[in-house]
C-alpha cells in the first residue's frame, strides 16, 4: 500500500512547507504531496499558481522554467522525506534535460494548474551510515492526464563540513549588478526581472546577480543559484533570437551601444507622447545622440519600435551541466551561439501535406575567471 505524506494545508492553496522544497517563502512553494509507491518510485502532485510574479506565461503559455523549478522542488522533498536525509545537509546541481509539450502549457488565467508527476531515482549513492550523497531523478509530468514534459536530473548531497570544504573562502558582500538590458530583448515586463546586462560585443552579456530579487534569490545563499543560471540561459536564448530577426528585418535598435532613455506620459490617459534620449559611442572620442519622440501605449511605458510583433519562440528542450560554482560577487559572462534546422511532420491524415517547422538550438556558455562553469542548450519551435 502506497504510504502518502500529507501536507500543511491553506483554504486556497494547499501546498508542502516552504523548507520542505527549500524555500523560504510559501507563495514559492509548487508541490502538494507525494505517494510512495515502491521503493525508489514515487507520485509527486504540484500546483501552479494563477498569478505568479515571476514565471509568469507568454502570451497564453505557462512559464517553462515553472516546469524546471516544479523538477528542481522535488529533489529536496525526496531526499529528505523518502532518503532520510538530514536538513541541513548541501544540495548541488550536476545537470538537467527537460523536454516540454508546448500544447499542453497552456495558460489558464482563472484557475491553477495541477500537475502528477511520475518520478523513479537512480543511481543511488549513499554514504556507510545511509546519508545520500546523489541520485538521479527521473521525472514524467501530466496534466488532467495530458503528457506536459519529462525530466532528468542529478544532484549531490553533502554533509555541512565537507560542503564548506569544498567551498573553501570565497567573498559572499553582494555587489550592485550592472543596468540590465532592454526587457522586451529577452521577453521580460519589467528591468527588475532581467538577469542579463549589455556589453559592446554581440551575443555577449553580463550575468546579473539581484541577490534582493525575490523569486532568484528567495533565501540567502553563497553562489548563483542553478534557477538564475537557467533564467540567464533562457533569456539569452530570447536575446539572440530578438537580435537575429531584428538584423533580418533591418531593424535599427539592435546594436550594442549603450543607451539612456527618458519617457514622460501627459495626462492620466493611457496614452502620451515620450522622448528617447540615444547615446552611442562609435569611437573613443566621438558620441552621437539622437532624440526621437514616441507614443506611449499606457501611461509612464513609453514603446519601442523594436519590440517584436511576434510571440518570441517557445523553448521545447532545455539541458544544462553545472561544472562550478558562479561567486555572485565575481563578473559572469554570458555567450550564446545557435543554429536552425528544419524539421518535418509527416501528418497523421490522408490528403493532408506534410509541415516543415525551424527549430533553433542555441547554445549558451557561462565563464568566470576564464573558466566554463555552466552549459545550456534551449531548443525553441515557433509560439504554437
Amino acid at each position: 500500500m502506497p504510504v502518502t505524506q500529507h501536507l500543511t494545508h491553506t483554504p486556497a492553496r494547499p501546498t508542502l512547507a516552504p523548507h520542505h522544497v527549500h524555500k523560504h517563502n510559501p507563495a514559492e512553494v509548487l508541490l502538494t504531496g507525494y505517494d510512495t509507491l515502491r521503493p525508489d518510485t514515487f507520485t509527486v502532485t504540484a500546483q501552479w499558481p494563477t498569478h505568479h510574479p515571476f514565471y509568469t506565461p507568454t502570451p497564453h503559455l505557462n512559464d517553462p522554467l515553472i516546469f524546471i523549478e516544479t523538477i528542481r522542488q522535488c529533489f529536496p522533498l525526496l531526499a529528505h522525506h523518502a532518503y532520510h536525509l538530514p536538513h541541513g545537509h548541501h544540495l548541488i546541481w550536476q545537470y538537467l534535460t527537460a523536454h516540454i509539450n508546448p500544447h499542453a502549457m497552456h495558460h489558464t488565467p482563472h484557475h491553477p494548474t495541477h500537475l502528477t508527476l511520475h518520478i523513479t531515482c537512480s543511481d543511488i549513492r549513499q554514504r556507510p551510515n545511509g546519508h545520500l550523497t546523489a541520485l538521479t531523478l527521473h521525472a514524467t509530468a501530466l496534466r488532467n492526464g495530458t503528457h506536459l514534459g519529462t525530466a532528468q536530473t542529478r544532484f549531490s548531497a553533502h554533509h555541512p563540513t565537507i560542503y564548506q570544504r569544498i567551498r573553501g573562502t570565497h567573498p559572499n558582500t553582494p555587489t550592485t549588478p550592472p543596468p540590465p538590458t532592454h526587457p522586451t530583448h529577452v521577453n521580460r515586463h519589467h528591468p527588475h526581472d532581467v538577469v542579463l546586462a549589455p556589453t559592446p560585443h554581440p551575443h555577449h552579456w553580463l550575468l546579473r546577480n539581484d541577490t534582493t530579487h525575490p523569486t532568484l534569490f528567495d533565501h540567502p545563499v553563497d553562489h548563483t543559484p542553478g534557477m538564475l543560471l537557467l533564467e540567464a540561459a533562457r533569456q539569452a536564448t530570447h536575446a539572440t533570437h530578438h537580435t537575429t530577426t531584428n538584423s533580418s528585418t533591418g531593424s535599427s535598435s539592435t546594436g550594442t551601444g549603450m543607451g539612456t532613455r527618458t519617457g514622460m506620459s501627459t495626462g492620466t490617459g493611457a496614452t502620451g507622447t515620450g522622448t528617447d534620449t540615444l547615446t552611442r559611442t562609435t569611437s573613443p572620442t566621438h558620441t552621437n545622440t539622437t532624440t526621437r519622440t514616441t507614443t506611449l501605449t499606457r501611461p509612464h511605458t513609453p514603446t519601442r519600435t523594436s519590440t517584436p510583433t511576434t510571440p518570441p519562440p517557445y523553448p521545447t528542450h532545455i539541458h544544462a551541466t553545472f561544472l562550478q560554482f558562479l561567486e555572485y560577487t565575481t563578473p559572469t559572462h554570458i555567450t550564446t551561439t545557435h543554429t536552425t534546422t528544419n524539421q518535418t511532420t509527416t501528418p497523421t491524415t490522408p490528403h493532408t501535406h506534410p509541415t516543415t517547422t525551424p527549430h533553433t538550438t542555441t547554445h549558451i556558455t557561462a565563464t568566470q575567471n576564464n573558466q566554463t562553469a555552466f552549459t545550456s542548450t534551449i531548443t525553441t519551435t515557433p509560439h504554437p
